[in-house]
């Protein structure tokens, strides 16, 4: 059986064998400026507006107060609304607002590395809506490796750093029928 933080979670290496549920553990994705790449494609209005691409490929990071890289956190964002200056209501009037805080669609891939400290070997592929404050849910729609046939959701938050960048707290529910 694989082993995270210690405990026995009963899916075996190169898949989950017979297991059916679910597991649960928390990893980071390393937003600080040593943590990798952070870079954003503007629409030429040089500000933060829809349709703006945000890519990052940043070091996963284990639960342990952040001291073991134990894969990569890659993919990109596409702004959909941002906050101030706000865009939303000249186009869209109906829809609810929240001018404190951005949105983007998102999808990006949790690559464990064999034999960093996670004791899983995979890819995890995440979709879906998130804020830049506050947690957001994101769909897992699929694995490789150990997380073969893996769905789920992602709890994302991201929490300021004082040295500068952010933590990207991920808790990860992962199921499997």
């Amino acid at each position: 059986a694989n082993r995270h933080s210690g405990r026995t979670l009963g899916w075996g290496g190169g898949g989950w064998g017979h297991h059916h549920g679910k597991i649960q553990f928390t990893t980071f994705a390393d937003g600080r400026p040593d943590g990798g790449i952070r870079q954003s494609a503007d629409v030429e209005d040089g500000l933060d507006s829809p349709g703006d691409i945000f890519v990052f490929d940043q070091k996963l990071l284990a639960d342990d107060s952040c001291k073991s890289v134990i894969g990569r956190n890659a993919g990109y964002c596409i702004r959909t609304d941002p906050g101030k200056p706000d865009f939303s209501n000249p186009d869209h009037p109906t829809l609810p607002d929240d001018p404190e805080n951005n949105w983007g669609q998102c999808t990006w891939t949790l690559t464990f590395y064999e034999g960093a400290g996670s004791g899983y070997v995979g890819t995890l592929q995440v979709s879906g809506r998130e804020s830049d404050n506050g947690v957001s849910a994101i769909s897992i729609v699929g694995g490789t490796g150990d997380f073969k046939g893996a769905w789920g959701e992602l709890l994302t938050n991201p929490e300021p750093q004082t040295a500068g960048g952010v933590l990207f707290r991920q808790v990860l529910e992962i199921r499997r029928n």
